[in-house]
């Protein structure tokens, strides 16, 4: 979870932790069901379900965050009073509940995600859809009214040269029209892929339908691309369709096998919880060098010299 508050500075030994952590979250992904919310806070540390529902009535009490009843499950939002207390900088959602099973949704994979990457030794950081339109808006004056195409959320790794290698999810529960595919979100991906020459796009669907039609349009796109030039073909390798029911399994796999991802450190590294890192400097490597050498000079020296003069 801390790879997905990365904006947040958060005392983890402080007894309001599991309180900020709550308003945090509902800033960073807008809505969470009880259930989410307790799975992504037992991700980083433990938490019993009395405690959380604990949390949630005094926060509820405070004014600070509101609910909302959707089938069996209960969802919480932010309340206003609530996004000024933690210094919210995303916009404040007047309808929190507009396109709610999709977001839902999206929480749902988010987690499954975080749980298989939070110990890649390369993982820098997890970006929600609110974060990664937030540092393209931010002091860009031409974006103001602007809708933004992003992923509904990426995970971040770095290479051996410390260059950021992004793997962008789209969580697809609704049918776009073709024109759109066509003319926009498969080129935009596609010159994403090109450019990028480590990073992955992973498309996920429950639906049979939906799945279909991508990978009609991922096979119509490879056609083209190749007929142009035939070493393109290899970013439709990085270009992946999964289906809800082996999403998990294929990201494991990929997690383990991709080698942009996967690579030994040429010295020995200290990786810290936040994701930074220190290398180890090799100190005094030169004085180390030299009195390896007057060693080894000692050894092969003979201790008695043959002088003539004495016979």
């Amino acid at each position: 979870m801390n790879y997905l508050l990365y904006g947040y500075y958060i005392d983890y030994y402080s007894e309001n932790k599991s309180k900020l952590c709550v308003l945090c979250l509902l800033h960073e992904l807008r809505v969470i069901t009880r259930s989410q919310l307790f799975e992504l806070i037992n991700l980083e540390y433990s938490l019993t379900m009395s405690g959380l529902k604990y949390i949630l009535k005094c926060l509820t009490e405070d004014n600070l965050i509101d609910k909302k009843q959707n089938g069996k499950e209960v969802y919480y939002f932010l309340t206003k009073e609530g996004h000024l207390s933690i210094g919210g900088y995303y916009t404040f959602p007047k309808v929190p509940e507009y396109n709610l099973n999709h977001h839902l949704k999206i929480n749902d994979y988010l987690i499954k995600t975080i749980r298989l990457v939070k110990n890649h030794e390369h993982l820098k950081r997890i970006m929600s859809e609110r974060r990664i339109v937030y540092e393209a808006k931010d002091l860009n004056s031409s974006a103001k009214g602007r809708k933004f195409f992003v992923p509904d959320f990426r995970v971040r790794f770095r290479d051996k040269n410390d260059v950021e290698i992004n793997w962008s999810f789209e969580i697809e529960l609704t049918m776009k029209t073709r024109r759109r595919y066509r003319n926009s979100i498969f080129p935009k991906y596609i010159e994403e892929l090109g450019s990028k020459k480590n990073a992955h796009v992973i498309y996920v669907t429950p639906s049979g339908a939906i799945r279909e039609e991508l990978e009609q349009f991922k096979y119509a796109f490879h056609k083209i691309e190749t007929k142009k030039d035939a070493r393109s073909g290899e970013l439709f390798d990085r270009f992946h369709i999964l289906s809800d029911k082996n999403f998990e399994t294929e990201l494991n796999y990929l997690l383990k096998t991709d080698p942009g991802i996967n690579w030994l450190p040429e010295k020995e590294n200290t990786l810290y919880q936040d994701g930074s890192v220190q290398e180890t400097l090799e100190l005094f490597a030169e004085e180390k060098k030299k009195d390896e050498e007057k060693k080894e000079e000692r050894t092969l020296k003979p201790r008695v010299t043959f002088n003539p003069e004495f016979l």
